[in-house]
């Protein structure tokens, strides 16, 4: 009894710690190999693989597979309907096998491909709403009993996790793309009135990201950095002749920017760093009230990119353009983005 209780209470601390790294992290990948791990520790098998339906729904491709063959899986399809995992997927049932050599739908494809030997399997959907997903395994018991109805309740609640990890990916990218599509209207909207500046958006958007990257910043902050440069000028909607505006001196459109974007909760952050793109590092510029350091990195960045983005605007030759920023480096321009942004230059013209 007391064995079951100590079975029991390791999977729900497993359970409990794949569900706390659903919530915390958007990286499907991390949580479906994390779940694949504590499958083989609750079930005390040798290896485990999840499996996705591909777009076309026709067969199954190897996601997340463990052990030194995992690699070498991770080119194989396997229709759906053939083998084990094809009639698992095909009939989102789950099924086990306590001697793969006695049941005619094990093909051994697989196994002579990674060069795994099956011996025993169990196999159970991937669903949401009914609708297949994939399918998550699990094979061979690693002191030779057989599969039991608490292993494969055990695999059945981590594939239940696993859908949620996949459906939450999808919704993100969704998202992402929603978002993506959203940015270039606006964009388009507000470089449209002028056809010089068509494109200018994403071009900042790119350089503002490069130098962020060289300067080691990812994650969210890096994130924070590429919304703000692609809606850097989204203020000018709110103006009422963008062509008749002087793109460099026009003292609103930051503001107008900044309090369109600060009450949406995925741009939030970035707010700040469009209200500030037009400050220098000496605090000249708009609006005025910070400098140095105290100015956001973000939006420093965003700074050089854009006045040097004017520059060009002005037909400067290239050599020009580069002597303003070493004459400029600790003066309207942070000395350190200064470098990056010139060594970039460099690299990309």
């Amino acid at each position: 009894m007391s064995k079951i209780k100590e079975n029991n209470d390791s999977s729900l601390t497993e359970f409990f710690e794949i569900a706390k790294t659903i919530t915390s992290t958007s990286d499907v990948d991390s949580i479906l190999k994390k779940i694949g791990a504590v499958a083989e520790k609750l079930t005390s098998t040798e290896a485990s693989s999840l499996m996705l339906l591909d777009e076309d729904k026709k067969s199954l491709y190897f996601k997340v597979a463990s052990g030194e063959k995992g690699k070498a899986l991770t080119k194989i399809k396997v229709p759906v309907g053939e083998g084990i995992a094809g009639w698992v997927a095909q009939n989102k049932e789950p099924l086990v096998i306590q001697d793969v050599k006695s049941d005619s739908r094990f093909t051994g494809k697989v196994d002579s491909e990674s060069g795994f030997v099956t011996k025993a399997i169990l196999c159970v959907p991937i669903t949401i709403n009914n609708e297949l997903i994939g399918i998550t395994e699990v094979l061979n018991k690693s002191d030779g009993s057989p599969f039991t109805e608490e292993d494969k309740s055990i695999l059945a609640s981590l594939s239940n996790f696993a859908a949620v990890a996949i459906m939450n990916a999808k919704h993100i990218s969704d998202q992402q793309n929603f978002f993506a599509n959203i940015f270039e209207i606006l964009t388009h909207a507000f470089e449209s009135k002028e056809p010089r500046f068509r494109g200018h958006s994403f071009k900042v958007a790119q350089l503002s990201t490069a130098v962020a990257k060289e300067m080691g910043i990812t994650g969210q902050q890096y994130k924070n950095i590429y919304y703000a440069a692609v809606l850097h000028d989204v203020g000018f909607i709110n103006t009422v002749e963008y062509s008749v505006i002087d793109h460099a001196t026009d003292r609103t459109h930051p503001i107008h920017g900044y309090n369109m974007i600060k009450n949406i909760n995925l741009l939030k952050n970035s707010a700040e760093l469009i209200r500030y793109h037009h400050l220098m590092y000496d605090g000249s510029g708009f609006p005025a009230g910070l400098k140095g350091n105290d100015i956001p990195v973000g939006a420093r960045i965003i700074s050089i990119v854009e006045a040097v983005e004017d520059m060009e605007f002005s037909v400067l030759p290239d050599e020009q353009i580069k002597q303003t920023i070493e004459a400029q480096k600790g003066i309207k321009f942070d000395p350190e983005i200064a470098d990056i942004y010139i060594k970039i230059k460099e690299i990309v013209s």
